[in-house]
C-alpha cells in the first residue's frame, strides 16, 4: 500500500481505492487475493457490506492487521445504536482511519431506535475522531434538490468525503459535484468506475442502477471488441482524473472474485490514465 487515501486527499493528489467483496466467511487468503488486486495502485480498499459474507468490519480488521488501509462500510439499516456503538469501539480499537456511512441495500426490520446515516456519521466522528467518513451519492437521482437535501446535512454532520455510483459518463455527476463544492468546498467527490466489457455486463448494470448507460458505450460493447472497452474505461478515468471537481475513484469490478489478469487490465487503464 503507498500513501494512504486520506493523506493524498489532503495532498490535493487524485486518489484511487478498490472496492471488494468479501468473503463468505474467514478466508484470509481469498480477502487478501481480492484486496490486492492492484496491488500499491490502491490507496484504500473498500469492503462491501452483504448478507451471508463476511462482515465489512471483520475484513476491514482483518486487512488492517494485514498492513492495509481498508474502507469499513458502516451500514445504518436494522441496527441499533448500541450495535454501531460496539462496532465502532471494535473499529476503534483495531485501527480504522476510514468509514463509509451507508443505509445499506440488504432487507431488515426497522430498528427500536433506529439511526440515521446523520447520526451514524456524528457517531464515527465521535469514536474514531482521526477517521475520514464518508457518505454515498446517487448521481443519477432525478430530484436533484432531494438528493442534496439529502447529503448535505451528512456533510455538515461531519462527513467528508463522498462516492458515487459507478460513473460512465461526467455530466450526471459534474451537476452534483458543482452543487456540492457551492455548499461544502472543502468536501472531497470520490467516484465510483467499473471496467464493462461485455453487453451482458452493461445490461446487467443498467437493471441493478435502474439507468440507461450512455448509448455510446453500449455501441462499443455491442461491437465485441474488448480492446475498444478498454479504451472507453481508460478514457473514463482520464475525464474523472482531469476534472477539477473529482478528488479520487473508487474502483469495482464486474465480477466478485476478478482474476489477475483483469487487475492487470486495470492497472494499465489507470497508467495510461496517469493516476498510477
Amino acid at each position: 500500500m503507498s500513501v494512504p487515501f486520506a493523506e493524498k486527499l489532503d495532498a490535493g493528489q487524485f486518489a484511487v481505492a478498490l472496492e471488494i467483496t468479501p468473503p463468505q466467511r474467514d478466508l484470509p487468503k481469498v480477502l487478501l487475493r481480492r484486496a490486492r488486486l492492484l496491488g500499491a495502485a490502491a490507496q484504500a480498499i473498500n469492503v462491501i457490506q452483504r448478507p451471508g459474507r463476511q462482515s465489512s468490519l471483520d475484513a476491514s480488521l482483518n486487512l488492517k492487521a494485514a498492513g492495509m488501509e481498508p474502507a469499513w462500510h458502516l451500514v445504518t439499516r436494522g441496527r441499533t445504536r448500541e450495535e454501531l456503538q460496539a462496532d465502532l469501539a471494535r473499529a476503534a480499537a483495531g485501527g480504522i482511519g476510514q468509514v463509509l456511512c451507508i443505509l445499506g441495500d440488504h432487507t431488515a426490520g426497522e430498528a427500536a431506535d433506529g439511526v440515521t446515516i446523520r447520526d451514524a456519521v456524528t457517531m464515527t466522528r465521535e469514536t474514531l475522531p482521526g477517521a475520514i467518513v464518508g457518505a454515498t451519492l446517487n448521481q443519477y437521482g432525478r430530484d436533484e434538490q432531494a438528493v442534496l437535501k439529502n447529503l448535505l446535512p451528512k456533510l455538515r454532520a461531519g462527513a467528508t468525503y463522498v462516492q458515487t455510483q459507478p460513473v460512465f459518463e461526467l455530466e450526471p455527476l459534474e451537476r452534483y459535484a458543482q452543487a456540492i463544492d457551492r455548499a461544502l468546498p472543502e468536501a472531497r467527490v470520490i467516484a465510483m468506475a467499473m471496467p464493462l466489457v461485455s453487453l451482458e455486463a452493461a445490461m446487467r448494470i443498467e437493471e441493478r442502477l435502474g439507468v440507461s448507460l450512455p448509448p455510446g458505450l453500449k455501441d462499443v460493447l455491442a461491437g465485441g471488441d474488448p480492446e475498444a472497452a478498454w479504451g472507453t474505461f481508460t478514457a473514463t478515468i482520464r475525464a474523472l482524473a482531469e476534472s477539477p471537481l473529482v478528488d479520487g475513484v473508487a474502483i469495482m469490478t464486474f465480477e466478485m472474485d476478478a482474476p489477475a489478469e483483469m487487475g492487470e487490465r486495470i492497472l494499465a487503464a489507470l497508467r495510461a490514465a496517469g493516476v498510477a
